[in-house]
This record gives C-alpha cells, structure tokens and sequence, in this order.
C-alpha cells in the first residue's frame, strides 16, 4: 500500500520539483540555493519508502514498525503536502500563462510568479503541518438525535454513545485512548457501543487497550463487535481482554438490556474482511430476536444486506465503523480522495437508508498514523419519540 501511494505522488512530486527549481533560476542570487533544496525537500519525502524497498531487497522482508516514526510520519504529511501544494503551483502557473495574453512585461510576471510559488511552499507547508496536528488529536464530539417510532417513555433522552477503532498500537498507546474513553465519560452515557478494532496487529496491545476501554461508564455497560484487526489478532484473545472488563462482545448474536421498564436489544453481527456474515444466519437472528423498546443493529461494516435485513426486520438503529472517516482525505484540486472511498459510500456521519446508520470515525489508525479532514470522534445519539 505504500509503495501504491508512493507512485500516485510521484507525478505531483516529479512536477513540483521541476517548476521549484525553475523557479529557483528567477530568484535573486541570494536566494540560488532553494532551485536545489526545495526539490530536495520534495524528494526526501520518499526516504520512508526507499529504506523500506531497500530492507526488502537485503533481507527479504519488511517491518515497517522498526524505521524512527519520524521517517514515518514525514511521508504520510509529504502525501497531504505535495497534493496541496501541487494544486495551487498549477494554479499558478495557469495565471502566469493567461498573464501572457495581456502582454504584460515577462520579466515582472515572471519575478511575481517565482515569489508566489516561494510563498506557496511556506504557507502550505505550515498550513498541512499544523491541520494534521489537529485533525489527529482533536476528538470531536458529535451530537445527533434520532426520531425512533413508539420509542417508550422510559427510554425518551436515552443517551447511547457510539465509539470505534481505538486500534491500540505504537501509536495509539494508552495516554491516547484515556483520552477518548474521559471523554467518552464526559457525555454521562446510557450505553456505549464499540463497533470493533481494539487493536491495529498482534497481541501485544490487547490488555492494554481492552484495560482502558474497561474505564468506560455508563449505566448500562459497553457492548463491542469484531472487528478486522480483533479478527486477525484471534478473536478468543479479545474476548477474553475484554470479559475481564465486564465488557461484552457479541459475534453472531443477540443480547437484551433491561432499561427500566423497557427491554433494549442489541443484535452483533461479525462482519469483516476474512469472515463476512451469512445471511441466512442474519436473517434468522433478526427474525427471532425479542420484541423490544429499542433495536440496535451493530457491526464493524457496512454492507448492503446488512442494511437489508435490519430494515425489514424493524430496527431503529445500525452502527458500524472500520472507515475512520476516511483517515486520510487528501485534497487535489478541490476534491478529496482516500481510501475508503473506493470501499464503500458509508464513510462517515448519519446515512439514512430506511433506517438510520451511524459510522464513526473511531481513534486509530490504519497503515498512516495521522488523519486529514477526518479526525476522531465519539458519536453521542440521543433518542427521542417520533
């Protein structure tokens, strides 16, 4: 995947470096010296994937985890970087060529057009390098209400908090996650959800983050799916993490919660990459489950009999994760590209398909280990009568 994103740069990269160092000719000669570092900034933004290419062809694998995390991050904020700067330099560029039809001196456009890509590479550089600060490390709060027919009075202002993908990893650690669970806490929840991904790999960082997790309050505990990455890591193994925090994970399953005087279901649907649901088995779950107040449908994916069978079957709600937003939402002349995009619509917020579907961003990280234009969040649903 790196290497994919290594060569969608490329272009940009190629073409940048040679309008800087043209633009480094037509700069005072006491500015000479930025027609070979600024390409050369450019360039050492694929230090990350070369040393990885490199180890590979040595050893004859890759551990990615091993590079300085600065090498790390330094590619994925050049990915954001070049596509921004890349933008406007042809933006630029097409102002200097429609300057040209003006007859308008050439030197003087050519002097301004060389002060305005210089400002360009400083302003952007500053602009991507403070926005992925905050769009990593900012969680966002967002509050939704949801109409619910013959919801029951005791459950009129239920507060139900949705989270996903902490994805405990070197850079996920636990100061992070504390973090997302307080504020978690700060909302006074009535239930939480937790629509997989404990982990990003492995087992090392199962007991921590499922530690952490534990230190969620509601009334009513925290219910959680698989996800992909709790799926690769063994499921048993996040089970038995998260049993130890009074934490339930369904798979494939129904559960009741008593709220007051009303019943609340919850249905848990595994849905990832290396076990997509049956829908025979989804179907049979739904039709049977107990009648109830309040039916929630959650799983780590969206997917469209998914959508299907809690539709027909009356649920009032379906909650999912595994997008992160989008994580990365890279801009390139004015639209936004990412990942999940070519995976799915259902990307992030409420999405109404007969029945209401919240995607949550969740904390972690998959692959990069920042975010842009799709930071983290805790979704707080407030449910109230139609």
């Amino acid at each position: 995947m790196t290497l994919l994103v290594s060569m969608m740069m490329a272009p940009a990269v190629l073409y940048l470096c040679f309008r800087y160092y043209v633009v480094g000719k037509q700069t005072p000669q006491k500015w000479s010296r930025l027609r070979l570092l600024l390409p050369i900034a450019l360039i050492s933004f694929y230090a990350f994937p070369v040393s990885g290419l490199v180890d590979f062809y040595v050893t004859g694998s890759i551990d990615v985890l091993k590079y300085p995390k600065p090498l790390t991050y330094w590619f994925w904020f050049g990915l954001v970087f070049v596509f921004q700067l890349a933008t406007w330099m042809i933006i630029v560029d097409v102002l200097k060529l429609a300057a040209r039809f003006f007859s308008w001196d050439s030197s003087s456009i050519a002097h301004y057009h060389a002060r305005a890509a210089l400002v360009l590479f400083a302003a952007i550089f500053m602009y991507t390098g403070w926005k992925v600060q905050h769009d990593t490390t900012t969680i966002k709060t967002d509050n939704i209400t949801i109409s619910v027919d013959e919801l029951p009075k005791s459950l009129e202002g239920f507060r139900l908090v949705h989270i996903s993908d902490i994805q405990g990893d070197e850079y996920t650690g636990q100061e992070e996650i504390a973090r997302y669970v307080q504020k978690v806490n700060e909302q006074q929840p009535d239930l939480v959800i937790f629509t997989g991904d404990l982990i990003s790999y492995g087992t090392d960082f199962i007991k921590m983050s499922a530690e952490e997790l534990g230190k969620v309050q509601s009334q009513l505990g925290t219910i959680a799916v698989v996800g992909d990455h709790d799926y690769w890591a063994g499921v048993e193994n996040v089970r038995s993490a998260l049993q130890k925090e009074e934490i339930l994970l369904l798979q494939d399953e129904n559960h009741i919660l008593k709220a007051d005087s009303s019943n609340i279901l919850v249905t848990g649907v595994t849905e990832v990459y290396s076990k997509h649901a049956n829908p025979a088995v989804v179907d049979s779950l739904a039709s049977h489950a107990a009648d109830a107040g309040l039916k929630i449908f959650a799983s780590h994916q969206v997917k469209n009999n998914l959508i299907r069978s809690a539709k027909d079957n009356g649920y009032d709600l379906m909650l999912a994760g595994h997008t992160h937003g989008g994580q990365l939402r890279v801009p390139f002349m004015g639209m936004t590209f990412s990942a999940s995009e070519r995976e799915t619509e259902y990307i992030s917020g409420l999405y109404r398909e007969g029945i209401p579907i919240n995607v949550n961003n969740g904390l972690g990280f998959t692959l990069a280990p920042i975010r842009y234009n799709a930071g983290p969040n805790i979704s707080v649903i407030t449910l109230e009568s139609e």
